[in-house]
């Protein structure tokens, strides 16, 4: 559902506290040069105008600095709390918050009271923290009852829609944002009605009423793009509309929304929100097959999230599972979904679909049935729990698993309840799903002239919605539709369509079973890798820690393992702030892949930088050696491979402790200037011609 909202809970606050910057120059250029000089603006009003320009940053520095020298009110403890959720530190926030709201209670200010707890009450969902949540509902609620209607009654009701829509209680989450958009209306608060009606949307798409609510959810957006609305109401209601969208399978849609959101975060200078911008673009991403790039924007979705909303950060591991489960990437796909698992996040329906690529149908049989019967009633970030949305690609998963395991009972009984449910929709990706699930229990029931008009639709809905991995595996089981009812050549050439896509997008499983079945038809089996794109130019870095069998001897066990815990996340922040790829991890380093040779440098000194800074504060951090090289090299699945690889594997070990090596040749490429320590030319092992590199200067 994404980062449903963020309330203008402080707007009263600010807008009465906040000076008017340009008041404050205009007086300045009055002032006389005979007249004394004025004040310099307090830190307090400093924070104050900073917050006004939403220059976050700059006003939580100003705020913090006033905090700790006490001189910040209730008033002005809401402001600093504001500061802090909108660079993506909600723990600070819920701290500094719960201050104001004890701050309040003591100088008799319920209404500022009250703003605080409906803004604990929301930021404790976003931690995962249920009882919490409700406890601030309650007790906003009975600081509101004695005093006429305000904007508080109406973000409390919104609190609890948002709140009832995050454990499937879609009745109540209507409810209460009808309640919301009645009291935003009598009170002209465009920013209520306006969030209120988004949650309405959302509430109404998820009762099978379509329509109705992505129209609400749509105007509600285009408000908030346009600049109409407060930051907090406008983030979380271009969030509403993409989660709405993407539960949907309204892929387009749910991209030009992204968009239009990632411009919006852009423009206020905002961390928190662009972490759930990654996160639906690493959807979108993946259904059209980029799945390199999805992974990526994920990686760093969950970095982003990780003290914002930690449950959004536990479903970006879990979109980086499932996309290594389509490359076939097994063992890697199961590491990554333990991880989401351990973090308390859904990791179905790819957990059961991965027992089945490991061979175990039973196994996945299992698991899937009790992702169906016992849905989780936990705080979600994706579509809400034990709803048709959530329930639907279960069920074409276990369709898929229960055909393996040659269950048509259990196909059926799910192909008719996929139907039904998929009929109160109207996407055209759950169309295509349906479709295709219908077409795979078709075949297997003996009605290959049903499958193949099912398949065929499958297909054509899949191709529009340029989803090619859906629709190459759509194509594989008309093929066999086609092969049941002798038409081999027609078979052969949807097999042949159906490789050439898996080849393209490195899904080894999938590629491997239609070489297979079309070997059975007496055609190719496909032999070596034919598509050009497995074959790019890429800047390839290493990392490497200096001496770590040492360092693991002298630290112990634990002290190293949280030693490798840091690095491990240093290396990844860096390399998905500068938008490079992590191939893999290889012993106590890592293998990552650049579009240019600028980004890498300029990662890894980041990184370099970022241990020498760990040095100076907390007295140690480990040395490590890079190397850095960029060739074409053959990419298949999540892997490269060729001499460029290796020169750059090669470099690297060569490099001495805290050193960057770069390849001479590489650095031809750049388009800037980097600072150099010294040249010199390596005898690279099985590399016939001398490899002359240079040392950066990171310093």
């Amino acid at each position: 559902m994404g980062a449903r909202w963020a309330s203008g809970l402080a707007r009263a606050a600010r807008c009465a506290l906040a000076g008017d910057p340009r008041k404050v120059q205009n007086d300045r250029m009055a002032t006389k040069s005979s007249s004394p000089a004025p004040a310099a603006p307090t830190l307090v009003e400093q924070g104050r105008a900073a917050l006004a320009r939403h220059a976050w940053g700059e006003a939580l520095e100003q705020l913090a600095t006033a905090d700790a020298q006490g001189q910040l009110d209730a008033g002005d403890l809401e402001l600093l709390a504001t500061a802090a959720w909108w660079t993506g530190q909600l723990p600070l926030a819920i701290e500094v918050r719960e201050r104001s709201y004890a701050a309040a209670m003591k100088a008799n200010q319920p209404a500022v009271a009250a703003r605080a707890a409906i803004a604990l009450a929301r930021d404790n969902v976003y931690r995962a923290a249920d009882s919490m949540s409700a406890a601030w509902a309650r007790r906003a609620e009975r600081l509101l009852e004695s005093v006429p209607e305000n904007a508080g009654h109406g973000w409390l009701a919104i609190v609890r829609s948002f709140r009832a829509a995050m454990v499937g209680d879609i009745e109540t989450a209507l409810a209460a944002a009808t309640l919301a958009e009645e009291i935003g209306r009598r009170l002209g608060d465009r920013d209520i009605a306006a969030m209120a009606q988004a949650e309405r949307g959302f509430a109404l798409v998820n009762q099978g009423h379509v329509d109705e609510g992505l129209a609400l959810v749509d105007e509600s957006s285009v408000a908030a793009v346009a600049g109409e609305l407060e930051p907090g109401t406008a983030g979380g209601i271009c969030c509403t509309t993409i989660g709405t969208c993407a539960s949907l399978g309204e892929w387009r849609r749910a991209a030009e929304w992204t968009e239009a959101q990632d411009r919006w975060c852009k423009r206020e200078g905002i961390s928190g929100f662009p972490g759930m911008c990654r996160l639906y673009r690493s959807e979108i991403k993946q259904l059209r097959g980029q799945w390199l790039e999805a992974e990526a924007e994920a990686r760093r979705a969950s970095i982003e999230l990780e003290n914002f909303i930690p449950a959004a950060a536990a479903l970006a591991l879990y979109r980086i599972g499932a996309i290594r489960l389509q490359r076939g990437d097994l063992e890697a796909a199961e590491e990554v979904l333990t991880q989401a698992h351990a973090r308390g996040t859904k990791t179905e329906p790819a957990f059961s679909l991965l027992r089945l690529a490991q061979g175990r149908p039973a196994v996945a049989a299992a698991s899937i049935r009790r992702a169906l019967e016992d849905p989780p009633r936990t705080t979600t970030w994706d579509a809400p729990p034990d709803t048709p949305l959530m329930r639907m690609p279960l069920l074409r998963a276990q369709i898929e698993i229960a055909l393996a395991a040659k269950d048509l009972a259990t196909a059926s009984a799910a192909v008719d309840e996929l139907g039904a449910l998929a009929g109160r929709f109207g996407s055209q990706a759950i169309g295509a799903g349906v479709a295709s699930a219908r077409g795979m229990f078709q075949l297997a029931s003996g009605d290959a002239p049903a499958a193949e008009v099912s398949l065929r639709t499958a297909v054509d809905a899949w191709t529009r919605l340029e989803a090619p991995h859906e629709a190459a595996r759509a194509r594989m089981v008309l093929a066999q539709a086609y092969a049941a009812n002798a038409s081999a050549d027609r078979a052969a050439v949807e097999l042949r369509a159906a490789a050439d896509t898996f080849e393209r997008l490195g899904a080894l499983i999938d590629l491997a079973r239609a070489r297979e079945l079309l070997a059975s038809l007496g055609g190719e089996d496909g032999g070596a890798p034919r598509h050009p794109d497995a074959r790019q130019l890429k800047t390839f870095a290493f990392t490497d820690i200096v001496d770590s069998t040492k360092l693991g001897e002298l630290l112990g066990d634990d002290a190293w393992g949280k030693l490798m815990r840091w690095h491990d996340q240093a290396v990844r922040s860096v390399v998905a702030e500068h938008g490079g790829e992590e191939v893999k991890e290889i012993g106590d380093g890592f293998f990552l892949a650049f579009d240019d040779t600028d980004r890498a440098i300029e990662a890894m000194i980041a990184l370099q930088r970022r241990l020498a800074r760990q040095r100076d504060t907390q007295g140690f951090a480990p040395s490590i050696r890079v190397g850095i090289h960029a060739a074409e090299a053959t990419r298949l699945a999540s892997d490269y491979s060729g001499t460029g690889v290796n020169i750059a594997a090669r470099i690297a070990a060569a490099a001495s402790g805290s050193e960057i090596l770069v390849s001479e040749s590489s650095l031809s490429g750049s388009r800037r200037s980097f600072g150099e320590t010294g040249r010199r030319t390596l005898e690279l092992k099985g590399i016939s011609e001398p490899t002359p590199v240079v040392s950066i200067d990171w310093r």
